[in-house]
This record gives C-alpha cells, sequence and structure tokens, in this order.
C-alpha cells in the first residue's frame, strides 16, 4: 500500500510542478511585454521631446503672419511697428494681413482655426473680450487663445466741447440733476467704450442715454460741433482737438493718469469709484496648442521689442504707452475684462441692437 501510494503521489507532484513552470512562463511573457512597451513609450516620449527642442531651435524657420482687424489708425500702426522690429530680431519676415468684419471676429476665428504651431498670430484689442461678452459662439480669447503680450495701450477719455462742463464732476451733478436729459457718444454698440458708459452709469449713479456712431471718426465730429454732450473715445484720437483747445478732457479710464495728459484726472478721482484698470490696448495671441517654448520665445523678443527706447518714444508720441508686455499680464487683462464685461451683459439687453 505504501508502494502504491507513492506512486500515486508521483504524478501529482509532477503536474504541480508542471503548473507553476507554465504560471512562470506566462508571467515572463507578460514581464517581457510590458518592458517592451515601456521601452517603446520611452523611446516615443524622447523622440517627441527631441522634436519640441528642434523646433523651439529652428523656430521661426519661416514667415509669420499677424492677423489683425485694422488697416489703419492706431489700432494698426502699434502692429505696423512691433512686426518690422521682431522681423529684425527673429530673422524672418512678420507679414501682416487685414481681415476686417464682424468687430475683429473673422480675424479671431481665423487665427483660432490655424495651425498650432506660432506662425498665424492675431493683433486684436479689447473688443476681443468685449465681442466674447456680446455674443454666445464668439472666440473666447482665454478658452480658445493664448496670450502673447500687449504691445500697446491708450487710455479712453471722457471729452465735451470746449467750456460745455469744465470738470467731469460738473458733468456728473448736471446728469443727475436732470435724469435720462444728457448723453454720451461711442463708437457702436458693444464696443469698450460702450461698455465704459454703462459701467460710469452704474458706479456713477446716473441715467444718460447712449448715443452710438458707425465710426470713432464720427463720433469725434459730433462732440465737436456740440451734437452730443460727452463722448468716450480713445485717447490716441482725441488728443490733438484735446490739445489745440477744441475738446476739454474731463477724466481717463486707467487707474493712474496718463503721462500724456497728466492734468487729467481719472475717473475714481473725478467722482466714479470701483472701476477696474479699463484701457484701449492691442496685443498678439496665438492659437490655443501652440508649443510653450514657442510662445515663450515669441513673449520674450517682444518684451525686448518694448524696451527699446526707439519703441517706447514712438508710442509716446502717438498718446500711448508700452504697458507691461508679459503673457501672464495680457492673460490677467482678458480675465479681469470677461469678468466685468460678463456682469454688464449676462441679461442680454444691452447689446440687444447689435
Amino acid at each position: 500500500m505504501i508502494h502504491r501510494m507513492a506512486r500515486t503521489r508521483y504524478p501529482v507532484c509532477q503536474s504541480s510542478a508542471g503548473v507553476i513552470v507554465n504560471i512562470a512562463r506566462r508571467h515572463a511573457a507578460r514581464l517581457s511585454y510590458l518592458l517592451s512597451s515601456l521601452i517603446s513609450s520611452l523611446i516615443t516620449l524622447a523622440l517627441s521631446l527631441a522634436s519640441v527642442a528642434v523646433h523651439a531651435q529652428t523656430y521661426p524657420d519661416k514667415p509669420i503672419r499677424i492677423l489683425m482687424p485694422w488697416g489703419d489708425g492706431f489700432p494698426a500702426n502699434a502692429p505696423h511697428l512691433y512686426s518690422q522690429e521682431l522681423s529684425k530680431r527673429l530673422g524672418q519676415p512678420v507679414v501682416l494681413e487685414v481681415k476686417s468684419g464682424a468687430g475683429g471676429e473673422i480675424a479671431a476665428r481665423q487665427v483660432r482655426g490655424a495651425p498650432k504651431d506660432g506662425y498665424t498670430l492675431l493683433a486684436t484689442g479689447t473688443s476681443i473680450t468685449t465681442s466674447w461678452a456680446s455674443r454666445a459662439g464668439n472666440v473666447d480669447p482665454e478658452g480658445e487663445l493664448q496670450p502673447v503680450g500687449q504691445i500697446a495701450a491708450t487710455p479712453y477719455v471722457i471729452v465735451a466741447q470746449a467750456g460745455r462742463f469744465g470738470t467731469f464732476a460738473k458733468f456728473l451733478g448736471t446728469a443727475r440733476e436732470r435724469p435720462g436729459k444728457l448723453n454720451y457718444a461711442s463708437p457702436g454698440i458693444g464696443t469698450g467704450m460702450h461698455f465704459l458708459g454703462e459701467l460710469i452709469k452704474q458706479n456713477g449713479n446716473v441715467d444718460v442715454v447712449h448715443v452710438p456712431y458707425a465710426t470713432g471718426a464720427r463720433q469725434l465730429q459730433a462732440v465737436l460741433a456740440g451734437d452730443v454732450d460727452i463722448a468716450i473715445i480713445s485717447l490716441v484720437t482725441a488728443l490733438p482737438q484735446i490739445r489745440s483747445g477744441k475738446l476739454e478732457a474731463l477724466a481717463v479710464s486707467t487707474t493712474a493718469r496718463s503721462k500724456a495728459v497728466p492734468e487729467v484726472p481719472t475717473l475714481g478721482e473725478a467722482g466714479v469709484p470701483g472701476l477696474p484698470n479699463i484701457a484701449s490696448w492691442i496685443a498678439l495671441f496665438a492659437p490655443k496648442g501652440v508649443p510653450a517654448d514657442v510662445l515663450a520665445r515669441l513673449s520674450a523678443q517682444i518684451q525686448a521689442v518694448s524696451a527699446e527706447p526707439a519703441v517706447r518714444d514712438t508710442v509716446a508720441q502717438w498718446g500711448a504707452e508700452v504697458p507691461d508686455t508679459s503673457s501672464a499680464q495680457l492673460a490677467r487683462t482678458v480675465q479681469i475684462e470677461k469678468k466685468t464685461w460678463s456682469r454688464l451683459t449676462a441679461d442680454g439687453r444691452l447689446v440687444a441692437a447689435d
């Protein structure tokens, strides 16, 4: 019986050993597959990083396009100035293309859908945030574009025909005595100047009527002729008429006084509290998804151009200033304006006529 038991146990032990060997073989095969996959992934990652590094070293190796919605005036002058300087620094042509229409939305949409390689940029201004706040589906400068940097900025200035009010406090006092009787002009519904006028009404506790004009030139003619009580306009546009004495500057929209007209108070100083820094700015954006190293190179070159005395002097002659040109500051500006404008447009009534 003992002999029989021994013979009975032997096959069982042999079978168990076989199972163990098979299990070991399967684990070894699985481990080999995992190691092979890991090595393949590491090789792919290394090649990808190498490709990015090479791209960073060679960018740009062809012309860069900057799309913008304006053909002339201050908004177009700033991109022209910077494109010339960037061409010198980057060693490639920086070409401007005018894509006007829909308040800058046509240019913004083309850049939104452009290849994410850093060769197509957008030059735009405050209209990118007011457009987003005005209508659902318009380009989101925060979610669909990436900030590169601001290149120029000028305050909005509140002006009146010379001798009409003297001070902004006088205008506010008259408006409160005669609710709904005074008015302000802007260059159109949904513009930064229109939105600023509505903020003044809210924070200044006044009831004044908005009179939109088709262009800034017509708006300027109206206030010069005394057809409107005040106009909210870019300082660059109004500066020659202010200096000639035909218009009186009552206040500027920025939280600090303008170097171009240091005698003119800010809106906060003139009796409208609680407003953020609001300006007419020009900036460059890229499509969302452009490699970080490419954005960093572009941003660094913009900051280098901005530091050149000749560039700063040219911008100052327009009545504007070179702001903080970092991409981080532009991102903060966009966030503040989106938050500010969306409060105005939440019920849809402000831009219903647009």
